[in-house]
């Protein structure tokens, strides 16, 4: 019996992990499932989250694994079917990765009998859309193009006319994938796996089009020559509040790079630890029991890695 894949794509900071996560509460999958979980980084952040769900994780932080670390990828996903025979595999690639890359290496023959990929979520981040479709139009395109089922997050955060506007967008790269659209909290786990009779008995979230293929034209940058990471560990106590606004500065500077995503775990001056998620025109925070890190993992491009250590100094 094959192995069903399911990979969650999306572009840093899109809500990948929120979503799987959202999926394990609600029990979409049996206990037999492996999570195999790729970070662009020096540090694993996601892994961490996602260890509460008390699933098998396999982490690569060696690099991107549609490019650098691709061999990796391919053995994680041969230990994972010889070690744990597992019914479902949720891959969570880095939010810089090629989705074409990855599903090349999933088609190969040597898994030809034993995985099957049934879903291809791809995530954005709607409001955050039009600039790393400007940026970054490479890497956000692929991941676009390869999906067949396309979420849309934080689309309560913003009017109607720009969830219309962005779907039209969509559409133009790729044309057959459903798009879900409605907040997530309106959604049960499982309609995310749903097709057609979602349309029927919902109040419409998922778009469906027919329309004819879009021209595809072949780029070839790895991750790497795009896109930086740096680690900087926190050598003292602070507050959420104080991470958040430095944050803020980051945002109305370009002195520190382009920074577009962030995450990490400070520990509060109140003696508690806390991990924390950045994007643009987003921080949010929570408290948590289960790690003791101090450490803050930024990627983006162009850093100026001398600021923002004196930022965060």
């Amino acid at each position: 019996m094959k192995a069903q894949v399911d990979i969650f794509s999306g572009f840093l900071g899109a809500g990948k992990t929120m979503l799987i996560k959202k999926l394990l509460n609600e029990k979409v999958y049996g206990k037999n499932t492996v999570i195999i979980e790729n970070e662009f980084g020096e540090i694993g952040i996601d892994s961490e989250i996602l260890k509460e769900s008390n699933l098998e994780i396999k982490e690569i932080n060696s690099g991107c694994i549609c490019c650098e670390v691709s061999g990796d990828f391919g053995g994680a996903i041969f230990e994972v079917l010889n070690k744990y025979k597992p019914d479902n595999i949720i891959i969570e690639p880095s939010g810089v990765a090629k989705l074409s890359e990855i599903l090349n290496i999933l088609k190969g023959m040597q898994f030809k009998d034993k995985v099957e990929i049934r879903n291809i979520f791809t995530l954005i981040d709607i409001r955050n859309y039009d600039m790393y479709l400007k940026n970054f139009k490479e890497f956000y395109e692929n991941q676009i193009r390869k999906a067949n089922k396309i979420v849309l997050s934080r689309s309560q955060l913003v009017e109607d006319k720009k969830i219309k506007t962005t779907i039209d967008s969509i559409k133009k790269f790729n044309s057959k994938a459903e798009i879900i659209y409605k907040p997530w909290e309106s959604i049960k786990g499982s309609d995310f796996f749903k097709t057609n009779e979602i349309e029927e008995k919902k109040e419409m979230f998922i778009v469906k089009s027919n329309q004819s293929k879009t021209f595809i034209k072949k780029v070839n940058h790895s991750a790497k020559e795009v896109f930086e990471t740096y680690p900087i560990d926190l050598d003292y106590d602070t507050s959420t509040q104080e991470i958040q606004r430095k944050f803020e500065l980051i945002e109305n500077s370009e002195k520190y790079g382009q920074i577009i995503r962030a995450k990490g775990f400070i520990k509060g001056t109140d003696g508690g630890y806390y991990q924390f998620d950045y994007v643009p025109n987003e921080f949010k925070s929570r408290k948590i029991k289960w790690s003791n890190k101090k450490v803050v993992s930024i990627i983006g491009s162009k850093l100026n890695k001398k600021e923002l250590k004196q930022l965060f100094s």
